[in-house]
């Protein structure tokens, strides 16, 4: 449970307002500590539901990185984009981060921007479907890390602050 700390000031005695600065200043310290707990729980909550969407086979790792006023949470894995957005058929372009990516997410995108020597698109523009591994594909479901990644964090930040702060 949060305390409340209160400090009695004599104003005629530099003493006491040496001590009710020191006492400040100690509980600015502690307050920003406790900010960073609560930054560093709430990425651990984006980071466990994100590598639960993208599963735990290795296809993607979610690690997070210290950063000057936070906590990044990363995904990496050489097909960290398609199992976010998915493909083909199935490109999920509702995905919160679809819109802010530096490159277009919609069904095929990726087929168009990457064209062979010839100038020709991907299999997937030209065809409706690609091949990989001897098999025929037409999608990759999406599983969202990311965006399960904040829907989680955004679902229980009232809970992690409480942990936290207290009540």
């Amino acid at each position: 449970m949060a305390k409340n700390v209160v400090v009695d000031i004599d104003l005629f005695n530099p003493r006491s307002i040496d001590l009710a600065n020191r006492t400040l200043h100690e509980e600015i310290e502690r307050f920003n500590q406790k900010v960073n707990e609560f930054i560093q729980r709430l990425a651990e909550i984006g980071q466990q539901a994100a590598q639960g969407a993208y599963g735990n086979g290795g296809a993607v790792i979610v690690t997070l990185e210290p950063l000057e006023n936070g906590v990044a949470i990363l995904a990496d894995g050489d097909a960290v984009v398609f199992l976010e957005f998915g493909a083909g058929d199935t490109v999920n372009t509702a995905n919160r981060y679809a819109d802010v990516m530096p490159f277009e997410i919609s069904s095929g995108s990726y087929s168009r921007q990457n064209v062979d020597r010839w100038g020709r698109p991907g299999m997937y523009a030209q065809y409706g479907y690609w091949v990989f591994g001897g098999t025929r594909y037409t999608e990759i479901q999406p599983r969202n890390g990311m965006q399960h990644a904040y829907d989680e964090i955004m679902s229980r930040i009232r809970s992690a602050a409480q942990e936290v702060f207290g009540s």
